[in-house]
């Protein structure tokens, strides 16, 4: 990978980590991580999984019986797909950049 610097692989497993698509950012795959973050924002919206959980901690805060817990966590299943699936490309990524392999172009 000619012109670009090496990556961190814990850095970038990290960033995707906290939001989907930020370690591909880091990694300098634009349209890759335009495309995990959009993703994860529409099953997020689609399943209804962080209001789900907002709910789900509101309810144990208030020491309330949870809404259907299972339903929840099912609904948020897409999310977490996304997530880990975001973590290990972006942590494939940065370490092919360091082996220096090319990377195929993604934007």
């Amino acid at each position: 990978m000619e012109g670009v610097p090496h990556k961190n692989p814990v850095v970038a497993g990290i960033l995707s980590g906290i939001v989907p698509g930020l370690g591909q950012f880091y990694c300098r795959q634009w349209m890759k991580g335009t495309g995990f973050l959009i993703g994860a924002l529409i099953a997020d919206a689609g399943f209804g999984a962080s209001a789900g959980f907002l709910q789900l901690f509101e309810n144990l805060k208030d020491g309330t019986s949870p809404p259907d817990a299972g339903a929840i966590l099912l609904r948020s299943l897409p999310l977490l797909i996304i997530a880990i699936w975001s973590v290990v490309d972006a942590v494939r990524t940065a370490q092919r950049s360091q082996t220096g392999a090319a990377l195929p172009s993604s934007g």
